[in-house]
């Protein structure tokens, strides 16, 4: 059995997104065509879904049988406690309220709204963590600490998102790049916690599709302050739960 390396994940999957979204962003640029237009909408999608199923590809080809069952099933395991999902709709709306509170959102339409659009969010991002928590993290954690490796995957997963900053008409393009950077550091302290709480790939996926609908509901003004704020909480918060996670570090082979 061969061993799936974290440069080879990460250089196929950037060469596979950014070949997708480079190419919506010539035909926006250069083929005159508006990002609804059908054909741009399907390339962002499918830049989008890239760490996901190359990781699922990649894991089949590296791993055993068993392993490979056993990684597709954290994906799908929605027998959950119920405490782990009220943590986690509860964060991810804490996490897109509290910017209201600091001068950095507005909410825009009604809470019912990022329910409806979950299901959707799912792809329209979630669907991501398969690769980046649900190989990333613990591969990273094999070697540096919880934090660290939160850290380093909060500058890949910036480092990956860039080209969508040259599609026109994206919600990137008219977004700040520092604000994101902000929101990518303290998105993964979070996500970094649920990893190492629960083990579970599916409740990661679940939390980054809530806060992709929460953004719908509470529409950022991409201030500075308040993404530094924001940070600031989620650094307390992770430095508070760290103590207790790195107490009895739980992770799942990853290889």
């Amino acid at each position: 059995m061969k061993n799936q390396t974290i440069k080879h994940y990460l250089l196929s999957t950037i060469i596979i997104s950014w070949s997708f979204w480079l190419l919506a962003s010539a035909l926006t640029h250069f083929g005159n065509l508006p990002f609804s237009n059908p054909l741009i909408m399907i390339l962002f999608i499918l830049g989008g879904i890239s760490p996901a199923f190359n990781e699922l590809y990649l894991k089949k080809k590296t791993s055993s049988p068993e392993d490979y069952r056993a990684f597709k099933k954290n994906i799908v395991t929605i027998k959950q406690p119920i405490s782990a999902y009220l943590l986690v709709f509860g964060m991810a709306w804490l996490y897109c309220f509290l910017p209201t509170l600091l001068g950095g959102s507005v909410q825009k339409v009604p809470i019912s709204i990022a329910l409806l659009e979950l299901p959707i969010m799912i792809i329209g991002g979630g669907i991501e963590e398969i690769g980046w928590r649900g190989f990333l993290q613990p591969m990273l954690q094999k070697k540096y600490s919880i934090l660290t490796s939160a850290v380093i995957v909060s500058m890949i997963w910036t480092f990956w998102h860039i080209p969508l900053w040259w599609i026109n008409g994206s919600n990137q393009s008219s977004m700040s790049l520092v604000w994101f950077t902000l929101t990518c550091f303290s998105l993964s302290l979070l996500l970094s916690f649920i990893w190492n709480k629960y083990e579970s790939i599916y409740l990661c996926v679940l939390f980054h599709a809530a806060i992709n609908s929460f953004w719908d509901v509470y529409v950022s003004n991409n201030k500075i302050l308040p993404a530094l704020l924001l940070l600031s909480f989620c650094g307390i918060f992770f430095i508070f739960t760290d103590k207790q996670t790195s107490k009895n570090p739980k992770q799942i082979d990853a290889v």
